[in-house]
């Protein structure tokens, strides 16, 4: 029998970060041993708000959630407020004034992620926001970075340009000196960049909303009015398909087959004010330089090695939705799936 992979969620409280976390509480292979939250969609204070709503309701009181950082690491530009994507509260308006029987930690979020790298091997972290948490943490102690078994980082586009700026997805562009802190640290394996180009072709359509409305699981009954709200702009980019980001983030540890092609290339982050600031640059060249017989070409700086998904399993991604929103047909052939792999 595997054991539970110990994971970190970094998270701004929005409506997929919330669909994101009960997929990584509902998933044996997964044990989440902290949750922290950023700035982003909400406050970092109003996120962990949000995150404890989803704990209790799915009876996980025993997770530390961790409030972190409202200050970006650097200059970043003026981004319009995704309130009307997620709610004024995060949540497509459905927290009601609903307030969790438990308050976050005292610890702060980046102390929290350096702790418990350092005290447990093995544990691997998702980021589903800005990464000004993970920024500080490595600035704080620079070899934090190759402790962490994987980093999973919900964020950027190789190829589909941005979705807050022409060129900047949302959460990079939140903060972009802390994406290239990260971009650029010393991590054990190359990091997975989980961006728009996979987030955009893993969608949900009419049938998987039909299927949440019913509310036949504790998830589909917490997450039916977010989504329904998160579904009216979220798919701006997407129609009729919905996108949910986060849930393909925290999908790529439960499931790695759901990545379909995700080579390393080299990557980094545009942190200079002007029509690019806040993109993620990959460079495609690399493998087709490296193929080249006597070409040598000199990398550029800032420039570091990080896997990009590039192309995605959009069937297996909408049966482990359909499984957490109640589809027995699904659950069942997962069952035998994980039964088969074990």
């Amino acid at each position: 029998m595997s054991v539970a992979r110990p994971l970190i969620i970094d998270t701004d409280g929005g409506v997929d970060d919330a669909a994101a976390l009960w997929l990584a509480l509902s998933d044996p292979g997964i044990e989440v041993v902290a949750v922290t939250t950023v700035r982003g969609v909400v406050s970092a204070r109003e996120a962990a708000a949000n995150i404890l709503l989803v704990l209790e309701a799915a009876g996980r009181l025993d997770i530390p959630v961790a409030v972190g950082a409202d200050k970006r690491a650097g200059p970043s530009p003026e981004l319009r407020s995704a309130t009307f994507i997620h709610g004024e509260d995060g949540l497509g308006n459905s927290r009601g004034g609903r307030i969790a029987p438990r308050q976050p930690v005292t610890e702060t979020a980046h102390d929290l992620l350096l702790r418990l790298v350092a005290e447990r091997e093995g544990v691997s972290v998702v980021s589903l926001g800005p990464l000004t948490n993970a920024a500080k943490a490595i600035l704080a102690v620079p070899g934090w970075a190759a402790g962490v078994r994987e980093l999973v980082v919900m964020g950027g586009s190789a190829a589909r340009g941005g979705n807050a700026l022409p060129a900047g997805e949302a959460n990079i562009a939140h903060d972009p000196e802390a994406a290239a802190i990260v971009a650029r640290a010393g991590w054990s394996t190359p990091p997975l960049m989980v961006g728009l180009d996979v987030t955009h072709a893993a969608t949900l359509d009419d049938d998987d909303f039909t299927l949440l409305a019913e509310r036949r699981t504790a998830a589909a009954a917490f997450l039916d009015e977010p989504l329904h709200f998160y579904r009216t702009y979220g798919s701006t980019f997407t129609r009729p398909g919905c996108p949910c980001h986060d849930f393909l983030a925290v999908l790529t540890l439960v499931e790695c087959e759901v990545m379909k092609n995700a080579p390393v290339l080299p990557l980094a982050v545009c942190t200079t004010p002007g029509p690019a600031w806040g993109s993620t640059i990959v460079d495609f060249r690399a493998p087709l330089f490296a193929g080249l017989g006597g070409s040598e070409q000199v990398q550029p700086e800032g420039f570091s090695p990080w896997r990009i998904a590039l192309e995605v399993d959009r069937d297996r991604f909408r049966d482990r939705v359909r499984a957490l929103f109640g589809d027995a047909g699904v659950a069942a052939g997962k069952e035998m799936h994980d039964a088969d792999h074990h």
